[in-house]
């Protein structure tokens, strides 16, 4: 066979930087060094040589306890019964493994004392070894130590075998090829307690077979890979990939700092997180689930574990499901929040003509037809009963998440064979999302800190958020959903956006919200698609005309210099906090509305400029005052309206220069007087309808 050989194309600036860097011999992981950490990788492996093993007990090497800040395994809930019993234990029998040494340029396997009456004895010989590979052809433990400046680790046996390869301070380095190569098999990799162990591959592969294109990353397998216990993994991915699964790929614990020139984690038919600590720099993805062709496959689950990701691309992405249950998320994706010179030549006019997927990319009109029409949108502004589950309470123990691998049938994914036909691969358009996903992408806790090029959060279909605490500062949108926006709890902190939350349809049932956004602070606009034909007849004027955003609870602050709340249909306003500073200009206004302004309850508090603004709708049941002064009023003054006996039933201090005002409160009745304060200026009301509005 001819030998082929191959240097990665990365493809775009940022997979250069980091390609520069490793060749250079360091990674950047906030104020970590990789060169610092390999040299102590090295000193460690030079001192203790081909150690034996982490500490032992009486049945092998004992499982340590979990010191990081997280809960460890025994104690997470969410999951219980979708991790199987032999993925979550990292212990063994060492009279049941085979202890491999690598040592400079060769590897050996270790003679022990007492092996002979194991298993561990007759596995010896299902190892085949060759100076510097070593291949593995028999279901079984094998225990790795030392250090090798080139050679590999090679499994080959059946899908259904289990090999557990235990990583017991290990430093392994293959020039021309993956490392860790695994071709077959079910393999768990367990970090011994304490250990630091590091792989990395080269810039150019040679491969077998001219024209093969894998693998392709240090860590490759083509079946199930779990990773798990206390230890600590260092991946350089010098060729593409860091870590790359062709199945379902699990971590249960461990550390993991891990750089690439192309993407840090791999998995395509899923990938699943139940704790860890992940240090990420990549020059495209950070994380993710790549399967185009399967409905139920291409997800992203996390339960736990605290994530630094640094990527030329995005942050965390799935094809179909992303879902975060918890954890601590750092996330930087692009040149950050601040390149927002490029995203607004994107949101011009010229640019977004004709588009009926915006920001989308080359995704858009990929996913038309996947979910019911309307998309998950309510109706009548609220969420069904039991909000996005799949009917008849299908939803597996411990919420959404998918079993062993799989997303419960009649879930939230599209039928089978409407994927998107995509290919997993380099693209000319770089997406620089933090957390996205093509379907569904569902936040139920964690913390998240994400400062992204492109959107915060991306969904080409629909996002939920239950829970969690987030802050963004983008240079696009803070949160995007081309279909369906639900808030449902939590807390969002949008400091810095070019929109705040976008969606189709948008429903806002709860949770802290706080928004600066350069043009609109909510926006239901967007998918024409998800105009149902009853809609279109009523809203012909716009191609997205008949979008709706609906908010019944929450407290919700938005601080906008184009549109306060904007929607290319209706707005309906049935209870929460809402507080609205719109835009100082005319071209804007602070509401905006094709359709109608609906309040019914909650409190109102909207500020801006004359110009485009509209008060609300004369059909609202809930009183709604209007002022309109004829000279503008600064920034910093305190606006206030009481009632006769000088009771404050709303105030704020406006955020700029402002000339409109609208207040709509529960506490308000028509006939009632009441006392309206913008500044020093101060003038007696008396509304006598639903809508009543003054000028001073």
């Amino acid at each position: 066979m001819t030998k082929g050989r191959a240097e990665k194309n990365t493809g775009n600036e940022g997979r250069q930087r980091i390609k520069k860097r490793l060749e250079l011999g360091k990674m950047e992981t906030g104020k970590r060094k990789i060169l610092a950490v390999l040299l102590g990788v090295l000193l460690v492996c030079t001192m203790s040589g081909c150690r034996r093993d982490g500490g032992e007990t009486e049945t092998g090497i004992a499982k340590a306890a979990d010191t990081s800040s997280h809960a460890s395994v025994s104690t997470v809930t969410l999951t219980e019964g979708k991790y199987s019993e032999e993925k979550l234990d990292d212990t063994w029998d060492e009279n049941q493994a085979v202890y491999l040494c690598l040592e400079n340029d060769k590897i050996t396997i270790e003679e022990r004392t007492g092996l002979e009456k194991g298993d561990g004895a007759a596995l010896k010989d299902k190892v085949e070894i060759t100076k510097s590979t070593a291949v593995i052809k028999s279901a079984g433990t094998y225990v790795f130590s030392g250090t090798l400046k080139d050679g590999q680790i090679i499994v080959d046996v059946d899908k259904e075998e289990t090999v557990r390869l235990v990583f017991n301070g290990v430093s392994l380095t293959c020039t021309s090829l993956a490392p860790v190569y695994l071709k077959g098999g079910n393999v768990i990799i367990t970090l011994t307690e304490g250990t630091e162990n590091t792989l990395e591959d080269g810039s150019v592969y040679e491969f077998e077979d001219e024209g093969a294109k894998e693998p392709k990353a240090a860590v490759f397998s083509k079946d199930d890979l779990t990773f798990n216990g206390t230890g600590t993994l260092h991946v350089i991915g010098n060729y593409c990939h860091g870590i790359q699964c062709k199945d379902d790929l699990k971590f249960i614990s461990g550390t993991y700092i891990i750089s690439a020139v192309n993407d840090g984690i791999v998995g395509k038919d899923s990938v699943s997180i139940r704790d860890g600590h992940f240090t990420i720099e990549s020059g495209d993805d950070g994380i993710k689930a790549s399967n185009t062709e399967d409905s139920d496959k291409g997800y992203v689950l996390i339960e736990n574990g605290f994530f630094q990701i640094m990527a030329d691309g995005d942050g965390i992405q799935a094809e179909t499901l992303l879902r975060i249950n918890g954890g601590d998320f750092e996330i930087t994706t692009g040149d950050g929040g601040q390149n927002v010179k490029t995203v607004s030549d994107m949101h011009s006019p010229d640019a977004r003509q004709g588009s009926k997927t915006g920001m989308l990319g080359d995704k858009g009109a990929e996913m038309e037809g996947r979910i019911p029409e309307g998309g998950m949108a309510p109706p009548e502004g609220d969420i069904p009963e039991g909000g996005m589950a799949p009917p008849e309470g299908d939803i597996p123990e411990g919420g959404m998440t998918p079993p062993e691998g799989d997303i419960p049938e009649g879930g939230m994914t599209p039928p089978k064979g409407d994927m998107p036909a995509h290919e997993d691969g380099e693209s000319e358009t770089v997406s620089t999302k933090g957390l996205k996903s093509y379907v569904e992408l569902i936040i139920a806790g964690g913390e998240f800190n994400l400062d992204t090029q492109d959107d915060g959060i991306h969904s080409n279909q629909n996002v939920m958020v239950q829970g969690g605490s987030i802050t963004v500062s983008t240079g696009d949108d803070g949160i995007h959903a081309e279909k369906t926006l639900i808030v449902d709890g939590g807390s969002i902190d949008i400091q810095k956006s070019y929109e705040g939350l976008e969606g189709f349809d948008i429903v806002i049932k709860d949770g802290d919200i706080k928004i600066e956004a350069s043009d609109d602070g909510i926006n239901a606009a967007g998918d024409s698609e998800a105009v149902t034909e009853e809609k279109k007849k009523d809203f012909m004027a716009d191609e997205d005309q008949g979008a709706s955003m609906t908010i019944n609870g929450g407290i919700i602050y938005v601080n906008a210099n184009g549109d306060g709340l904007d929607a290319n249909g209706d707005i309906f306003i049935g209870g929460g906090e809402v507080t609205v500073h719109g835009p100082a200009d005319g071209g804007n206004g602070t509401l905006d509305y094709a359709a109608s302004c609906r309040i019914t309850g909650g409190t109102l508090v909207a500020i801006g400029s004359i110009g485009m603004a509209q008060k609300p709708s004369e059909d609202s049941t809930q009183v709604s005052l209007v002022f309109q002064m004829d000279k503008a009023i600064q920034a910093g003054a305190v606006i206030s309206l009481k009632d006769k006996e000088g009771n404050t039933l709303a105030e704020t201090v406006t955020e700029k220069t402002a000339q409109w005002f609208a207040i709509s409160s529960p506490n308000l009745s028509v006939g009632e007087e009441y006392i309206f304060c913008a500044g020093t200026a101060e003038k007696e009301v008396k509304p006598t309808q639903i809508v009543s509005q003054f000028s001073f």
